[in-house]
C-alpha cells in the first residue's frame, strides 16, 4: 500500500516493531474511515423498495445464506455451508458452471440486503464464503495463461472484482469483519490487479478484465500500484476501442450481446470518474456514441435486438435508459427509452452497417410494423456462426422467420446446432453447410474494411445483396465423428457460390409491404447438387402446399410463402434429431432446454446453376393473397411474377435491373 496516504504512515513502523496486529488495525481503520457505500452504492441507499420488491429481494439473501446459489441457470444447495469452488453439478459436466460460480454474482444481493436491513448474518455469510475462495483459490504463477485454472480465469477475475469493489464498500463497517480479514481481503484485490494487468488475450475478456483494474485503481488509490494500474488501463481501454469497433459502430464479433460489452464497460468508465469527481477521458464519450446506435438500427418492432451470433435477445428500451444518461441531449434514444413517450423517433427507417454488412428494412417505427433482416457481413472476431445470407421476419406483432441464437458453451448437440448453417434461414448444398471457419483468420486491418454486399434504399423498395463464397464442407463434429472414425481424408470444401438478394417491396398497389428473396447457386462444375433452403418459424400453424407454406401465428395474423421451383418439395424438420433441426432455446428458464419450432425446408436440385425465387408475405386480419410464384431459372434473369388468391399475376424486377 501506499503509506504515504495520511491515516497508513504509522504503519511501517508497527510492522518494524513486530506489532503486526497494530499494522492490520490501522490500515482496516482506514478502510472503514476511507469507504463511503452511500457514495459507491448510492443506488442500494437511494432506491426504495416496494414491499413485493423487499420480499424478494428478502428471499433471495436467505436463499444464499442459506448457501444456495446457482450458475449458468442451475442451481445448486451447499449443504454443510462451506462452498466447493471447483464442484460442478451440472449432467454433462458443462465447464462453465464453475467459472461463473467464481464470478460470485451472488455477493451483489447480499450487499444490497445488508445497506437495506442492516441484517448482521448477510455480512458474516459474504465474509465466510469469500474467505474460503481464497483458501481453496491461491494466486496462479506469473504467466499463467488466461483460462487455465477454475478459478482465476482472467474474465471471471475481472468481473469478480469489480463486484468485490461494491461490496467491500457495503460491509466495510460491519462489525463482523475483523481487521485481518480486511486485510487478507485487500491482500487478494491486489493478487486480481497483478493477475489482469497484462494483457492475454483480445476481444470482450480484455474489455471486461480492464474495467475490473480501473475499478480498483479508482476506487482503492491507497494501494501502491493504482497509478499505474489507471494510466495503463485507460491507455488500454483507448487502444482496444480503436481495435474492436467497426467505424459504423459495431463490434467486431458482431454478436448484439458481446457488443454490449463496449457502450456498458467504457459507460461505466464515464460513472466510474464522475463518482470520483473527475472528468472522464473525452475520447469515450466520443467514441462509443455509434455504438449505442446500433441497437436502434437493429430492433424488432417489439423492441428487442435480434439474437445474431452469440447473442441472446437484447432489450432496447434497457439499453436506451443507458445511452441516454450519457447522451441527455440524443432525442431518439430518449424517444426509445420512454416507449415513445418523450423525445422523437429517428428520421430513418431501413438501414445497413457498411463495414459490420447487416441489413435491416423496416416500414415503420411502430411496433406492429413489418421488419426484416439480412445478414451480409463478415465472419468477424469471435463468438460466430456460420449463417451468412441469414434472414429474419417480424411482422404485425409476431416474430415469424427466427433463429436460436445463442446456447450454452457445452459440447451439447444443441450448441453444435446453433452455430451451424442448419440451425438459420439459408442454403445447404450437397447437404453440406458453409464452412468459413476450417480457415479463417482475422487480420487486424479487417476493422478497417467495407462489407462486401450491395444495398439500396427508396420509396417503392428496399434491397440488400450479397454473396456466400467461403466454400460449403463438413463442421468440425461432423468429421471427427465419421471422415476420422473411417480412416478417411476430409473431402475438400465444395465451391459453390450462393448469392441472395432480399428485396423489400412497399408500394405494390392493393399489397402490404412483403420481401422476395432471390437465391442463385452457381456450382464450379455440371454435376447435379441438392440444395436445401432453410426456414425456421416462431411456433405457429403449418401448412405446407408443395412449394409453398402458410404460417398462421394466430390472431389473424400470418405469412404465406411460395418458392418458384415446381421441382422442389418442402418437408417439415421440427424437431429432428437425424439431422439435428428445427429447435430453439428455452430461455428462460435454463440453457440446457429447447423446443422443437417448425421448420419448412424446401429441397430441390440443380446442376451447374440455378435461381430459385420466393415470396414472403406477412399478413394480417384477412385471406393470404399471394400463392405463388413464377419465374426462370435462369441467374442472369431478373424478372419474377407474383400469383395472388384472385387469379391476378403481379409482374416484377429485381432492383437496379431494366
Amino acid at each position: 500500500m501506499n503509506c504515504a496516504v495520511p491515516g497508513l504512515q504509522g504503519i511501517p513502523a508497527a510492522l518494524a516493531a513486530g506489532d503486526t496486529n497494530a499494522a492490520n488495525r490501522l490500515f482496516a481503520d482506514y478502510v472503514r474511515s476511507a469507504l463511503d457505500s452511500r457514495k459507491v452504492n448510492a443506488a442500494w441507499h437511494k432506491g426504495r423498495l416496494t414491499a413485493k420488491g423487499r420480499a424478494a429481494l428478502r428471499k433471495s439473501a436467505e436463499e444464499i445464506m442459506d448457501y444456495r446459489v446457482s450458475a449458468c441457470g442451475v442451481p445448486h444447495h451447499f449443504k454443510n455451508h462451506r462452498i466447493d469452488w471447483t464442484f460442478n453439478p451440472t449432467y454433462n459436466g458443462y465447464r462453465e458452471w464453475p467459472w461463473q460460480l467464481g464470478r460470485q454474482k451472488f455477493f451483489s444481493t447480499l450487499a444490497r440486503y445488508y445497506v437495506v436491513t442492516g441484517d448482521e448474518r448477510a455480512a458474516a455469510t459474504w465474509r465466510d464464503m469469500l474467505d474460503s475462495w481464497i483458501d481453496q483459490a491461491p494466486p496462479p504463477p506469473d504467466g499463467t495463461p488466461p483460462g487455465a485454472t477454475i478459478s482465476w480465469r482472467t474474465l471471471d477475475a475481472g468481473l469478480r472484482v469489480s463486484g468485490w469493489c461494491d461490496q467491500i464498500h457495503a460491509f466495510a463497517k460491519s462489525p463482523s469483519l475483523s481487521d485481518e480479514f480486511i486485510v487478507r481481503f485487500f491482500r487478494s484485490v491486489r493478487d486480481h490487479g497483478h493477475r489482469l494487468e497484462k494483457p492475454r488475450v483480445a476481444g470482450n475478456w480484455r474489455i471486461m478484465e480492464l474495467a475490473g483494474l480501473l475499478k480498483v485503481s479508482m476506487l482503492f488509490p491507497f494501494l501502491s500500484e493504482a497509478r499505474s494500474w489507471r494510466e495503463g488501463a485507460l491507455a488500454e481501454f483507448k487502444t482496444q476501442l480503436a481495435e474492436q469497433v467497426y467505424p459504423d459502430g459495431f463490434q467486431f464479433e458482431l454478436s448484439p450481446g458481446y457488443h454490449g460489452v463496449i457502450p456498458h464497460d467504457y459507460g461505466s468508465i464515464v460513472r466510474l470518474f464522475r463518482l470520483c469527481g473527475a472528468e472522464p477521458p473525452g475520447f469515450i464519450l466520443g467514441g462509443i456514441e455509434k455504438s449505442y446506435d446500433i441497437y436502434p438500427r437493429l430492433s424488432r418492432p417489439d423492441r428487442k435486438v435480434p439474437a445474431v451470433n452469440d447473442s441472446n435477445v437484447v432489450d432496447l428500451r434497457r439499453e436506451m435508459e443507458g445511452a441516454l444518461n450519457l447522451y441527455p441531449e440524443r432525442e431518439d434514444f430518449r424517444w426509445f427509452a420512454t416507449d415513445g413517450a418523450e423525445g422523437r423517433a429517428p428520421e430513418y427507417l431501413s438501414y445497413a452497417f457498411p463495414y459490420a454488412g447487416a441489413a435491416v428494412f423496416r416500414s415503420s417505427w411502430a411496433t406492429n410494423a413489418v421488419w426484416g433482416y439480412m445478414d451480409c457481413s463478415p465472419f468477424g472476431r469471435g463468438h460466430q456462426h456460420e449463417d451468412k445470407l441469414n434472414v429474419l421476419i417480424s411482422a404485425y406483432g409476431k416474430n415469424m422467420v427466427v433463429e436460436p441464437g445463442n446456447y450454452a458453451y457445452d459440447t451439447s448437440d444443441m450448441r453444435k446446432y446453433v452455430v451451424s448453417t442448419r440451425a438459420h434461414n439459408t442454403i445447404l448444398v450437397d447437404g453440406r453447410e458453409q464452412f468459413t471457419r476450417r480457415k479463417y483468420k482475422w487480420h487486424d486491418g479487417d476493422i478497417a474494411k467495407k462489407a462486401d454486399f450491395g444495398w439500396l434504399v427508396s420509396p417503392e423498395v428496399d434491397a440488400a445483396c450479397a454473396s456466400f463464397t467461403a466454400g460449403y464442407g463438413f463442421s468440425a463434429d461432423v468429421t471427427s465423428a465419421y471422415f476420422q472414425k473411417q480412416g478417411e481424408s476430409v473431402p475438400p470444401n465444395d465451391m459453390t457460390v450462393h448469392s441472395r438478394t432480399l428485396v423489400f417491396f412497399k408500394k405494390i398497389p392493393s399489397l402490404g409491404p412483403f420481401f422476395v428473396v432471390v437465391d442463385r447457386l452457381k456450382a464450379p462444375d455440371g454435376r447435379e447438387r441438392t440444395y436445401d433452403s432453410l426456414w425456421h418459424l416462431e411456433e405457429c400453424g403449418l401448412k405446407i402446399d408443395g412449394a409453398g407454406f402458410v404460417a398462421d401465428f394466430g390472431g389473424g395474423v400470418g405469412l404465406a410463402a411460395a418458392f418458384s421451383d415446381s421441382t422442389a418439395a418442402i418437408v417439415d424438420m421440427k424437431g429432428s434429431h437425424t439431422p439435428y433441426q428445427g429447435w430453439m432455446p428455452i430461455s428462460p428458464p435454463g440453457p440446457h432446454e429447447h423446443r422443437p419450432i417448425p421448420t419448412p425446408v424446401l429441397k430441390g436440385k440443380f446442376s451447374g446453376a440455378k435461381r430459385i425465387v420466393g415470396v414472403l408475405y406477412p399478413y394480417c386480419g384477412g385471406a393470404r393473397q399471394v400463392v405463388g410464384v413464377k419465374a426462370s431459372a435462369d441467374v442472369g434473369a431478373n424478372e419474377f411474377s407474383i400469383l395472388l388468391s384472385d387469379g391476378t399475376e403481379v409482374n416484377l424486377r429485381e432492383p437496379g435491373s431494366k
